[in-house]
């Protein structure tokens, strides 16, 4: 799974930058104003109240914790997943969470890396599981969902495009809505993060022996990737500062996978594993991601 992952590791390559970022400075005073993240559902990872519109979930619960000691706060607007990447590019916003690199998204913003990411094939336990893109697109008659606005990269891209061209794809605005639409036998295939998926289902009140009747599929064909966050790059140097040092807290004590293995069973946890590599500063002292054989050559939600 991990062959295309060959970087030094993490602590030798970051050391030196998470001593500067994480080191108590008299300089730093926390952050000037609120921090913009819009949110929209990601499994536990951003968890919306659909009655109230509270924001919860493994980021933004860290994120608050974290920005209680070091004097931010983040804001949390509800928006589809598209639109929360439009805000990023427009300056509207500050963060973009649980997104994978992708070449373009350089242009607006900053990556910094939070944990490895595979997505998987998502079908019903004992249908059919093609292991390749190749054996996925020589199946016929195949209702395949995504969600709009999430991107794993040109492959995971072209993989739409063709069954776009068949008919077979249709777009839909979130996990849960896939879920539904699986649960209902109306879809056969998805193609996203295990714990996404699993998270979907557990906010439609699917139990765990329910949720044990989906399986996940390695997809050979598309590489593994990391999932992290972007900082844009509208955001001022100080502010840029402050929240970087706290979402190197977040890594260095491996908070998110912690977390997470405490809500998702091991087959769940199947796209979420420790960084295979490390980033350092780039110019203006913002982070900058380190070849790992993971260039942003595409990858994200």
């Amino acid at each position: 799974m991990l062959a295309e992952f060959r970087p030094a590791t993490l602590a030798a390559l970051s050391t030196c930058w998470l001593m500067l970022a994480l080191a108590p400075s008299p300089a730093r005073a926390g952050c000037t104003r609120a921090i913009v993240v819009p949110a929209s559902a990601l499994g536990k990872m951003i968890v919306i109240d659909k009655e109230s519109g509270a924001v919860s979930g493994i980021y933004p619960d860290l994120l608050r914790e974290q920005g209680r000691k070091a004097g931010c706060v983040f804001a949390f607007p509800v928006v589809p997943r598209v639109r929360a990447e439009m805000m990023l590019r427009t300056g509207q916003a500050d963060l973009l969470l649980a997104a994978t690199p992708v070449a373009e998204r350089g242009q607006w913003g900053d990556y910094i890396p939070m944990v490895g990411t595979e997505w998987m094939l998502i079908s019903r336990a004992g249908a059919p599981a093609p292991p390749t893109v190749a054996a996925l697109a020589a199946l016929t008659g195949v209702r395949f969902n995504a969600v709009r606005g999430f991107n794993f990269g040109a492959r995971y891209q072209a993989m739409l495009d063709a069954l776009e061209q068949r008919g077979e794809l249709e777009l839909v605005p979130d996990a849960q809505t896939v879920a539904a639409k699986m649960l209902a036998g109306r879809v056969d295939y998805s193609y996203m993060p295990s714990n996404t998926f699993a998270g979907a289902l557990d906010a439609l009140g699917v139990d765990g022996a329910g949720r044990g009747a989906f399986q996940y599929t390695r997809l050979d064909g598309i590489p593994a990737s990391t999932s992290g966050v972007y900082l844009s790059k509208k955001l001022s140097p100080a502010d840029a500062r402050e929240v970087t040092a706290i979402l190197l807290a977040l890594r260095a004590d491996d908070s998110i996978l912690a977390r997470a293995r405490a809500l998702y069973s091991p087959q769940e946890m199947s796209s979420i594993f420790p960084l295979p590599g490390a980033k350092k500063t780039g110019p203006g002292g913002r982070p900058a991601l380190l070849s790992a054989g993971l260039a942003p050559q595409g990858g994200g939600d």
